[in-house]
């Protein structure tokens, strides 16, 4: 896994005389930037960095969801400002969304299924990571809620549900699903299959489907 880059000092002496252009009309839109080639996080703001060498464009942002997601999808890992975690005075932390490395409480009810079917398989290492891969998949918990995990061919896994987006690192072991999410513990999780579909038991002993998109 690649960490935040730090172009060279012929690349930084180049970005520094083109600086001129950031104070007069901002940094070009993140969705925009292609040839993503470092990011790094400095207090609240995070340097992209396009290009190398001659062609190398430093750009900067005030971190937000969608720089860190934007990173992390070109194989780049950063961390959030320390004020990020920390919810604001008198705004309600939202609550996050259950997903199999990130579990929450369900509410009051019939519990979910907590065992695999009947005939399910247990997978090889190898095998878990050919099935998820570069793969997008969609589930439902017990409580209704709609969760979309896209497992990167690089190694990170993104997560999304309504009101809740989150990211992270995976890896495959022996019937096991490993990830580590970014602000919580690092999880791993039973798989098996069936047919064409893989079931994975949540952190909180729930048996879900994964359903490939």
């Amino acid at each position: 896994m690649r960490s935040g880059l730090r172009p060279s000092m012929s690349a930084f002496s180049l970005l520094l005389l083109s600086a001129s252009a950031f104070g007069q009309a901002g940094p070009p839109a993140p969705s925009s930037l292609a040839d993503i080639s470092g990011c790094s996080l400095d207090g609240e703001f995070v340097f992209i960095v396009t290009g190398k060498d001659a062609t190398a464009r430093r750009y900067k942002y005030p971190w937000d969801a969608s720089i860190d997601a934007l990173c992390n999808a070109n194989g780049y890992a950063i961390n959030s400002p320390a004020k990020a975690a920390l919810p604001q005075a008198g705004v309600p932390r939202p609550a996050a969304a259950p997903a199999p490395a990130m579990p929450t409480p369900a509410p009051a009810g019939s519990p979910g299924p907590t065992e695999f079917p009947a005939d399910a398989v247990a997978l090889s290492a190898d095998a878990v990571a050919k099935k998820v891969s570069s793969r997008t998949f969609e589930t439902q918990l017990r409580d209704g809620t709609r969760v979309r995990l896209e497992y990167k061919g690089n190694g990170y896994v993104f997560v999304n549900a309504p009101g809740y987006a989150n990211s992270g690192s995976w890896r495959a072991e022996e019937s096991r699903i490993c990830s580590h999410m970014r602000n919580a513990a690092a999880s791993c999780n039973e798989v098996r299959e069936l047919g064409q579909t893989l079931y994975v038991k949540r952190d909180n002993g729930e048996v879900i489907a994964l359903n490939p998109q």
